[in-house]
């Protein structure tokens, strides 16, 4: 019998495609933020199956629903939780369908795509901007006519749809390994023997007990490099025995569990682990994600958006010549995962170092397996504000630049620094106390605070000042915030610092992930020798 929808308005229509298409009673149907969706439910998780954009009629522009339903997906942030293999938009006489792949995730991360807008008006700028982004991705569809292809269309979702296709332990993957660690906390977590508190302020994070655990295979974790592994039954922390003193371990490296591992074993029997190869490095990457708001503000730990990386990279080019890779050494201070040196491609001239040994561990890994153009001897743990540059922290060589008045003239200090800010009323912590500490609590403050006057409770400004009086005759490119141009409380500063301004652009800041507010972070490139 030849199927015709072509009077149903939406509802009905979303209805009779359940029916006559998605026959399997485990499906879940609704249609809440999105207009249809189908899920599978598993023991552990929701898991969706397929999430679809409706529209009655003939509705001639499937990809404008399509797009439709990328920006509903992107404004309630749908991208971060599990997410189903494809998506599909249908009218009255056909459905297409494609595969929820690297290609779509990509456009959730594009900072030029506006998720602020009402998805389903069609006639706004942003709108228009989103879709020409969708069509220039050109997906792979697959059309089915519901007039000549409806067999064809059920036999799709027979072989690829039906839950009794569906794997049965969950994936994980770079969109889903956050929404996993929310249920860790809450279930693994508690039954870990060890004193958060004390260990968070050692700089031990469930962060990396979880990527531990996430990167497992038989219950042993297989990156080897970490400072937290999974052994079986207990962790391991291959941490210093001053580090291990404070935590009450005295130089016991062995953590065990409180339940003798039984809520461990439970959570993790129902993922699939450990994640594809391909989703490792970008899991390790984005670890940014897992790290408290407040040690990344002191740390530094926040990601850079790509297309901002990209840009910063141009400008570069633009300030210091096509050749600036072969000609000048680049040492990221502030490095987190790496992600800021990701396009960079002579390993030779790259430096990368960071507070946090877990990152260090992680960045090592990466080069190893060539996500990184860098090499491990050149990647090292220094704490920017407190450290001596004349130490065995230092790799020699990188040392050696540091001593020449000629050879820092060809080094390029390139970061994103952290923003951390003592006095802020907007950054009170819990008990009430400004986190002054964060702040103030470091070399770098007492030796230039009478230098920087208001603007020493910035971070950002006291790597800014160790690199001009410190490192004299640098190139020094940052993202940063713009207030040390024309703050008042950056007067002081302005009086000491400087350099010669030779190229920049300027961002929104909320195109950053956890960063809310509208004003702009710049990228500026600066030269400390004029």
């Amino acid at each position: 019998m030849l199927l015709d929808f072509s009077n149903l308005n939406e509802e009905p229509l979303k209805n009779q495609i359940k029916d006559e298409f998605f026959k399997d009673e485990k499906f879940r149907y609704s249609g809440d933020k999105i207009d249809f969706m189908l899920s599978y439910q598993h023991p552990n998780a929701t898991l969706p199956v397929l999430w679809g954009e409706a529209k009655r009629g003939d509705f001639d522009d499937l990809d404008k629903a399509f797009t439709q339903l990328l920006l509903t997906i992107g404004r309630h942030k749908l991208y971060t939780h599990h997410t189903p293999p494809y998506l599909c938009a249908f009218n009255a006489f056909r459905m297409e369908i494609i595969a929820f792949n690297d290609t779509i995730t990509s456009f959730f991360y594009k900072s030029d795509i506006d998720f602020s807008i009402t998805p389903s008006n069609h006639n706004t700028e942003g709108f228009k901007h989103a879709l020409d982004a969708f069509k220039a991705m050109k997906p792979h569809k697959l059309v089915f006519d519901f007039k000549t292809q409806s067999q064809e269309c059920k036999e799709f979702i027979k072989d690829h749809l039906n839950s009794s296709h569906l794997h049965n332990k969950i994936q994980i993957d770079k969109n889903n390994f956050f929404t996993i660690y929310q249920k860790w906390l809450e279930i693994v977590k508690p039954t870990i023997k060890i004193d958060w508190e004390l260990a968070k302020a050692e700089g031990i994070l469930d962060a990396d007990y979880y990527l531990a655990d996430l990167l497992s295979d038989g219950d042993k974790t297989i990156i080897e490099k970490l400072r937290t592994i999974l052994k079986s039954s207990h962790y391991e922390l291959k941490w210093g025995s001053n580090t291990l003193n404070k935590l009450g371990l005295e130089g016991i490296t062995k953590v065990g569990f409180t339940d003798n591992q039984q809520a461990h074993q439970e959570f993790w029997s129902v993922y699939e682990r450990p994640p594809k190869s391909e989703f490792q490095a970008s899991i390790l990457e984005r670890r940014d994600l897992l790290v408290p708001s407040d040690v990344r503000e002191r740390k530094g730990a926040y990601f850079t958006p790509k297309i901002w990386v990209e840009k910063s990279q141009e400008y570069l080019a633009k300030a210091l010549g096509q050749d600036y890779q072969e000609d000048y050494i680049i040492w990221d201070c502030a490095g987190g995962t790496g992600n800021l040196l990701r396009g960079l491609w002579n390993k030779a001239n790259l430096y990368l170092s960071t507070l946090d040994h877990n990152d260090v561990a992680i960045v090592k890994d990466l080069a190893s397996k060539n996500h990184l153009k860098l090499l491990e001897n050149q990647v090292f743990q220094f704490d920017f504000l407190n450290d001596d540059f004349f130490s065995d922290k230092l790799p020699k060589s990188l040392q050696e630049i540091l001593k020449d008045e000629e050879k820092r003239k060809k080094l390029i200090i390139y970061i994103n620094p952290p923003y951390a800010e003592a006095g802020n009323k907007a950054k009170m912590s819990g008990t009430g106390e400004h986190k002054a500490k964060v702040a103030r609590n470091n070399k770098v403050y007492e030796t230039y605070k009478d230098l920087l006057g208001s603007g020493a409770n910035e971070l950002f400004a006291q790597f800014f000042m160790r690199i001009y009086k410190e490192l004299d005759g640098c190139i020094m490119a940052s993202f940063s915030t713009l207030k040390y141009l024309n703050s008042s409380h950056f007067k002081k500063f302005r009086e000491v610092f400087k350099a010669k301004f030779l190229e920049g652009f300027m961002v929104p800041a909320d195109s950053f992930d956890n960063v809310t507010g509208q004003f702009p972070i710049g990228f500026l490139v600066w030269d400390t020798a004029t």
